[in-house]
């Protein structure tokens, strides 16, 4: 009888004492949720509001590319720097080196005519068309923000810290078959500032195949967030072939942007 009731009794007590941590886990698992919305809603409209910013910059990107074959042989590998400035009011990429060398002779004839040709074509359009094709590469983050509020499900997964800042780390699964990509996001909770997005690829988009993956990282300079670094590593169709694709893009000195130019037609000699 003893037993019996010392069985009784110890079931009971263990029931008792799994039940709080069972509500407990749920109730963490809610709080995930409601965390994950909290810190990512702020963060995407914070994103979303610099499209709108004017300040400007200018600053130096270097690209560093290489390409496999299908047997792992390396086919490519370079890099090249760029100035990107402005030319009418448009983002413009001026090539500076090859692999480390300055550009020189026919090289450095073609740059400049490509730089002449964009001169000349931009100063012709109005206001309007330039409107409609005005993009800032530095918001360019391959990722459409506002889609994961929708189309994805996302929870907190840790913490992590980058450059210094305690950030949280969120995880958007896509909900629909049209979603290509899987992000990870890494959020300074006490700015709204997204520091670092990673993606899967989950399946093939145009020329990228699935199963790739990438990385960006971000800083905020006057409230605007700018790409520091990205890489990409995957596979993409190339020339009707297959091919691994590591790039690697490092953005620095960064300068404030802050004189507008008007570059106007230059008439003909001869022609009022």
């Amino acid at each position: 009888m003893y037993a019996v009731c010392m069985n009784r009794c110890g079931k009971a007590l263990f029931l008792l004492l799994i039940l709080p941590f069972a509500v407990f886990a749920e109730g963490q698992t809610e709080s995930h949720e409601i965390n994950s919305t909290a810190v990512l809603r702020p963060a995407v409209d914070k994103y979303e509001e610099a499209k709108d910013s004017k300040t400007r910059f200018t600053y130096l990107e270097l690209v560093h590319t290489q390409n496999f074959n299908e047997k792992g042989k390396k086919t490519v590998d370079y890099t090249q720097l760029f100035e990107v400035t402005y030319i009418a009011d448009l983002e413009y990429s001026r090539l500076l080196e090859v692999n480390g060398k300055a550009l020189s002779g026919k090289a450095l004839e073609a740059e400049q005519k490509r730089y002449d040709d964009a001169v000349q074509e931009r100063s012709a359009l109005d206001g309007f068309a330039r409107a409609k094709i005005q993009h800032h590469k530095m918001l360019d983050a391959g990722v459409n923000f506002p889609d994961l509020l929708a189309g994805y499900r996302s929870s907190v997964v840790h913490d992590a810290a980058i450059d210094g800042c305690d950030c949280v780390v969120i995880d958007s699964v896509p909900t629909s078959s049209a979603a290509k990509k899987h992000y990870r996001l890494w959020i300074d909770p006490n700015t709204s500032e997204i520091r670092r997005v990673d993606f899967d690829e989950l399946a093939d988009d145009g020329d990228l195949l699935s199963g790739g993956s990438g990385s960006k990282t971000f800083q905020y300079l006057d409230g605007v967030p700018l790409v520091v670094h990205s890489h990409f590593d995957g596979k993409a169709r190339l020339n009707n072939e297959t091919a691994r694709v590591v790039a690697d893009h490092t953005y620095s000195r960064f300068r404030k942007f802050s004189v507008t130019t008007t570059i106007v037609p230059v008439t003909p000699e001869g022609k009022p």
